[in-house]
């Protein structure tokens, strides 16, 4: 009876996935993240004078929508207000003209923001985005100088100390920075009202900034000159800078300070390409939108449920095969002679591959890996991107800025490094052993191994930098362990078992709060997703752990319809504390993982 039911469940979810497969071969599904970049599409429409009125009016329908009956905006479900993300839409909602102070919406979020303690308390990313629009002095916690990006690459210390994620965002902010850009319009709103000022601070960054002018002016003009290349040199062919939303917003206002007229072509081509990245009925601006990656995992789980060599799984690859990189990017700084032949995330990124997008690219490409040397290329280049330390970061090796997370900056720690993290690492040992043929004693995997034992958690979890959070991180290391060979009584990957049976639900699901993020311990969410639930039922089927705890995971996946809170629930990390993702795909593409394995024990 059972196996009928996975069977059936099985196919249905095929069936879903398979409505989201475009002639392309790609499949398309939403990548929803925080209103970060709705809020700042609305800005940017005003400020330069765009005629997109039915844009405008979806982004605002949507930031209404998202309004919690107190007043306030959050990032996940179980979320008690975000004042960055509340000051972030009433800014945004006031600037676009359709709402005013006096709308109950504005005054009820007006009142959180000043129980909050007002627009000076919002986090770094926030803070800036309210100095480009002239609310603010230049935030006193950006304490990086312009002439930052002169410090040769060798030295202790430079601007590729950080993650390429963070360079493109540096960049364009350093040199409005530098330069004390903002820019006012008609549109912009007062909101001097939810100003609660420290008059001794506006002296502090005052005499800072005095002393920062004292550099040399032809310094200075190198550093912008540079900072300017940086940025034009990783424009995408859609316009965006890395295909990466937030980038691209700074990028625009970074150009505008340089002196670059509104209608210019380049801000114009990137406003473009910012609407390529639409969903949901225009109604939502995606940060990165996700198509190689969910059809990269599609094509492989499909396979896995036994669509191999048809139509639909034969197009993907051929989608994947057409989007392996052969540009060089940042990467290669410390990688030379390495080829390129990494996967992107987004369809439109070039020059800045993942590890994980090209994991699972190889995975669903296995066939060819008898007959195609790019394959093989693109092994090489996962196993040159390997950490000293032994684990994978997310896009570039030994990137740790050890001195720069250290700075009193909000998400420093966890966006400046590109560390490594249990996720990255354990995906990327189980796809080299499991595919690529290396064993525990290759020294690669000894090294990737000795890692992931080295950074366990005391009860047994990993944590996970991109999904949420113990269970991602504890399902990636279990599967990759086993992978390596390591027995299910080996202490780490028997502790790592107990755990995911430890907080297991009443209903048989698991479900853990974005809180665990932001704690760095895990906390229990008061409802099962099915995403969570999927990476324990297959961490445990992969460990041959038949029995009660997997039945009950099993039983949860075969329900027939999850409930809005269950299936909505963001699973996907970007930035602790300010940015988190419901991958669309998720629902489909990892209970379908699940499932399929569990069939095969």
């Amino acid at each position: 009876m059972v196996e009928k039911k996975v069977d059936e469940k099985i196919d249905d979810l095929i069936s879903k996935a398979l409505r989201h497969q475009h002639g392309t071969g790609a499949f398309h599904f939403c990548f929803e993240n925080s209103l970060l970049t709705d809020a700042m599409m609305i800005v940017l429409i005003r400020m330069l004078k765009l005629p997109e009125k039915s844009l405008l009016d979806a982004l605002v329908k949507r930031l209404l929508f998202k309004q919690s009956k107190e007043g306030y905006w959050k990032l996940y479900e179980d979320d008690r207000g975000n004042l960055s993300a509340t000051v972030l839409a009433y800014h945004s909602l006031l600037y676009s003209g359709t709402m005013t102070c006096k709308h109950s919406e504005m005054k009820k979020a007006e009142h959180y923001i000043k129980k909050w303690g007002g627009i000076e308390k919002v986090d770094s990313m926030t803070s800036i985005f309210l100095a480009l629009n002239g609310h603010l002095n230049w935030p006193h916690l950006f304490h990086i100088p312009m002439l930052f990006l002169l410090i040769p690459k060798a030295s202790p210390v430079s601007f590729y100390d950080l993650s390429s994620y963070a360079r493109a965002h540096f960049a364009p902010i350093l040199l409005c920075q530098d330069l004390r850009y903002s820019i006012k319009t008609k549109w912009t709103p007062d909101l001097t009202h939810l100003i609660m000022e420290d008059r001794s601070m506006k002296e502090d960054i005052k005499q800072a900034w005095t002393a920062i002018s004292q550099f040399p002016s032809n310094q200075l003009y190198k550093a912008r000159k540079r900072a300017e290349q940086y940025m034009l040199q990783r424009i995408e062919a859609d316009g965006t800078l890395l295909n990466y939303a937030s980038a691209t917003f700074f990028m625009i206002y970074a150009m505008l300070a340089l002196g670059y007229e509104k209608h210019a072509p380049s801000i114009l081509r990137a406003f473009n390409g910012l609407k390529g990245m639409l969903c949901d009925s225009n109604s939502h601006l995606q940060n990165s939108p996700s198509t190689i990656w969910d059809t990269a995992l599609l094509s492989y789980t499909l396979q896995e449920a036994g669509i191999v060599a048809v139509r639909s799984t034969r197009a993907a690859n051929h989608y994947l095969v057409r989007h392996q990189q052969t540009k060089y990017g940042d990467w290669a700084i410390t990688r030379e002679g390495i080829a390129p032949a990494g996967w992107g995330f987004s369809e439109g990124n070039t020059t800045h591959p993942d590890v994980d997008a090209t994991t699972v690219a190889l995975r669903a490409l296995k066939d060819m890996k008898n007959e195609s040397s790019r394959w093989h290329d693109g092994v090489s280049w996962l196993l040159a991107m390997q950490n000293h330390d032994g684990g994978w970061p997310a896009f570039e090796p030994d990137r740790q800025a050890f001195l720069l997370k250290e700075l009193p900056i909000d998400g420093a720690r966890s966006s400046f490094p590109d560390d490594s993290s249990a996720d990255l690492t354990g995906r990327t040992v189980e796809f080299l052993c499991n595919y690529a043929e290396l064993n525990r004693n290759h020294p690669s995997i000894r090294k990737g191994t000795n890692w992931l034992i080295r950074n366990q958690e005391s009860d047994g979890s990993w944590r996970g930098r991109w999904g949420i959070c113990y269970i991602y991180g504890t399902w990636a290391a279990l599967t990759a362990l086993k992978a390596a060979g390591y027995p299910s009584d080996f202490t780490p990957v028997r502790k790592g078992i107990q755990f995911l049976k430890k907080i297991q639900r009443d209903d048989g699901g698991w479900g853990e709060s974005c809180q665990s993020d932001i704690q760095q311990k895990f906390v229990p969410l008061h409802f099962s997703t099915p995403s969570q639930t999927a990476w324990a039922v297959d961490a445990l089927s992969v460990c041959k752990e038949t029995g009660e705890s997997l039945n009950r995971g099993v039983d949860y996946l075969l329900k027939k319809s999850f409930d809005m809170e269950e299936r909505t629930y963001p699973t996907g990390a970007g930035l602790p504390g300010g940015f988190y993702i419901r991958y669309h795909s998720y629902e489909v593409i990892w209970p379908l993982l699940a499932l399929s394995h569990y069939k095969k024990l």
